[in-house]
């Protein structure tokens, strides 16, 4: 299979608004050619059909999807917590490969990776036999220039954390290392032998994809019941190991967030009760020293426009409201929020459970809230693709650079941002400061910014950083909260999640 990244849009030229209107191209032809800035000045944010909504913290703690909210603002894209864990997939596809760049699907309701078909292989591959849509037509492999790898890219040893998470290496040799956290929510990953990082750049992709795009998010909303729009995922970069472990926790009201963690004698444990750590290793038939585990992914997710959707799909429930799907962020309950707790477990009074309703619980991904933000500003444009951006997003990196930011990723990482609903608008408010919204053809994408609108945008970040309170939110935040409330509205008053 071959492999790859998600960059700018290409050679596109992209023109204002305004350019546009004062000189009109003299072929009509060349308009089409085009991509155009999108406007963001004034905006109605709406949340559109098929995608999840995001609401507050309502589940018990999953594991997975703690750890995918708590790793995500570390940049290198879609945490895995079991890198083993592959869906829908032959037998020897983990042996022999694993998720792999090309690689189309979706990702499970507790954020496993489901396997569909490989865009490089063609329909009556074993890998692809029975899997693609009735139209596929393989897209030719890409050239070695088009395949960018670091073998070393993570240094063995290497350690990635949440925000708040205190790393103290004891020995490297053997590997020890000791980790202690007060915060609710984190998670951490250790990789003994590093990991390996394997990016696709090219437009090749992209041009395809968004030819193609339209039937596969259908393809998938009819084969994944019930799929949710958005969730079509293309695989354009990887993150791989022969030997990993990750750890979890979510504290809950009634305990102390003291969180204690140790890695040694080959194995991540935890000694607070609290925390779930698992140790991934290959398979028997795994050849020694095989890049299999994927421990980060970075891809292209699709979603489709409001007409579309509703137009194609086959899901149509008596009800709509028993198949809309729930996204979650995390809420740290304030102090008193704590307190009282406390004094009602002292009591004896308890507390109350959360409502069982982790059914409707969507593996959580940035791009769902995303892609209803930049739809509202082109409500009637047909499709919207979005790149793993963050992938290169962390505030602890320059956002000046373009593309992967280092050759190499520091032994030990831990995220500036946490998962909360706070650090979440953050980012979204970031990349939307970094990157243009774009629209060519009808399809909406995210191209970066000139070099010299970049290190503007990292100026105006280190200062905000010391002016936050007083800082004017720009449309991009003012959209992630509006569409939290709608979603959290949307979670208060619909009568069916009491169902079983």
């Amino acid at each position: 299979m071959a492999n790859l990244p998600c960059e700018e849009i290409g050679s596109k030229k992209i023109l204002s608004q305004t350019a546009l209107l004062e000189e009109p191209p003299v072929n009509a032809k060349d308009v089409d050619n085009i991509a155009r800035k999108v406007n963001t000045d004034s905006c109605v944010f709406n949340h559109f059909p098929g995608f999840p909504y995001f609401v507050r913290n309502i589940s018990p703690f999953i594991p997975r999807q703690s750890y995918a909210r708590s790793l995500f603002a570390a940049g290198h894209g879609y945490p895995l917590y079991d890198p083993m864990a592959v869906h829908g997939a032959p037998d020897d596809y983990l042996n022999s490969c694993g998720i792999s760049i090309g690689d189309v699907g979706i990702l499970s309701n507790v954020g496993d990776f489901v396997f569909a078909f490989n865009i490089f292989l063609p329909s009556d591959h074993p890998f692809n036999t029975g899997n693609t849509p009735d139209s596929f037509s393989p897209l030719e492999p890409l050239d070695e220039s088009e395949i960018h790898t670091l073998p070393e890219y993570f240094p063995r040893g290497a350690v990635i954390t949440s925000k708040g998470v205190k790393v103290t290496r004891q020995s490297e040799s053997p590997l020890d290392i000791s980790f202690r956290s007060s915060e609710r929510l984190g998670g951490v990953l250790v990789l003994p032998e590093g990991a390996a990082r394997q990016d696709a750049s090219t437009d090749r992709i992209r041009e395809y994809v968004a030819r193609n795009a339209h039937e596969w998010a259908f393809f998938v909303q009819n084969r994944w019941h019930p799929a949710q729009n958005g969730s079509a995922y293309v695989i354009t970069g990887v993150d791989k190991t022969s030997d990993c472990s990750t750890m979890a926790f979510h504290v809950p009201l009634d305990a102390p967030a003291k969180i204690i963690a140790r890695y040694h004698d080959n194995a991540l444990c935890s000694y607070d009760g609290l925390s779930v750590a698992g140790d991934v290793k290959p398979e028997p038939t795994t050849s020694p020293g095989s890049l299999n585990l994927c421990v980060f992914l970075r891809g292209i997710r699709i979603g489709v426009g409001r007409t579309e959707w509703i137009e194609n799909t086959e899901l149509r429930p008596e009800n709509a409201e028993l198949t809309t799907r729930y996204t979650e962020l995390y809420y740290p309950p304030p102090r008193v929020s704590v307190i009282n707790s406390k004094l009602r477990l002292w009591v004896g009074l308890g507390i109350d459970d959360p409502p069982a309703v982790e059914y409707f619980v969507h593996p959580f991904h940035i791009s769902d809230i995303i892609g209803p933000m930049m739809l509202s500003l082109r409500p009637d444009a047909s499709l919207v693709l979005i790149d793993d951006i963050f992938a290169f997003m962390d505030s602890n990196q320059s956002l000046s650079a373009s593309g992967p930011l280092e050759q190499r990723a520091p032994l030990n990482f831990s995220c500036s941002k946490g998962a909360t609903f706070k650090d979440f608008k953050m980012l979204v408010k970031e990349s939307f400061e970094s990157y243009d919204i774009v629209e060519y053809q009808g399809v909406l994408r995210l191209e970066r910014k000139s070099k010299a609108g970049a290190e503007k945008v990292s100026w105006a970040m280190r200062v905000r950083h010391l002016f936050w309170p007083m800082h004017k939110r720009n449309w991009a935040s003012k959209g992630f909260t509006e569409l939290v409330r709608r979603g959290q509205h949307h979670m208060d008053t619909n009568r069916y999640l009491s169902l079983e």
